[in-house]
């Protein structure tokens, strides 16, 4: 495991400094990886678990207090207030470009200044979160991102517990098709 570590070269601090040199929106920063820790064998590992991230999520997602766990928070969040009740992967992407934004010097906003170059960052967020042969990883990071936001969320690739009344109504549904299914062999074997 590795930092990435060019952007501690002084020349490079130098050149981002006076804006000489500036970074193209699809070469992600550290901060969206768990302790900020790219492992170049492992590029999923960590990817888009970073604090900050998570952070600015709940800030504006939930509610600023919820950053710190404080169980006082004055008025409903965003998300309670538009009906989000679980983690998208545009949302990670949003709020990842956000993140990205504030830790720049960009004096402003805008999703098509080349300072910041925002809009090919979020594309290129959206475009592996979109990318079908990643769903595996995405389904796992999204599946993360809600138990961290949204605990009481329902994930549908929960294990059903072997000893619930839900886990025995499925064994009752199979036995059942699977009687129907010998009662009615297939005319073509």
């Amino acid at each position: 495991m590795r930092r990435l570590s060019w952007i501690s070269q002084t020349w490079v601090r130098r050149q981002l400094r006076e804006k000489e040199l500036q970074i193209p929106g699809n070469l992600w920063p550290m901060f969206v990886y768990e302790n900020e820790t790219y492992d170049d064998e492992e590029p999923w590992k960590g990817l888009f678990r970073g604090d900050l991230i998570v952070k600015g999520f709940k800030h504006i997602f939930t509610s600023p207090t919820s950053v710190d766990k404080d169980p006082k928070a004055t008025r409903a969040g965003n998300a309670k207030i538009h009906g989000m009740t679980s983690v998208t992967p545009a949302s990670i992407a949003y709020v990842a470009t956000q993140v990205r934004f504030a830790l720049s010097s960009a004096g402003a906003f805008c999703r098509t200044d080349t300072e910041t170059d925002s809009e090919s960052f979020y594309t290129s967020v959206l475009e592996l979160f979109e990318d079908s042969e990643e769903q595996e990883e995405v389904q796992e990071l999204l599946t993360w991102w809600n138990s961290k936001i949204f605990p009481s969320f329902s994930n549908p690739m929960k294990p059903i517990p072997a000893n619930s009344v839900y886990s025995r109504i499925k064994e009752k549904r199979a036995a059942l098709k699977a009687l129907a299914a010998s009662s009615h062999p297939n005319p073509r074997s």
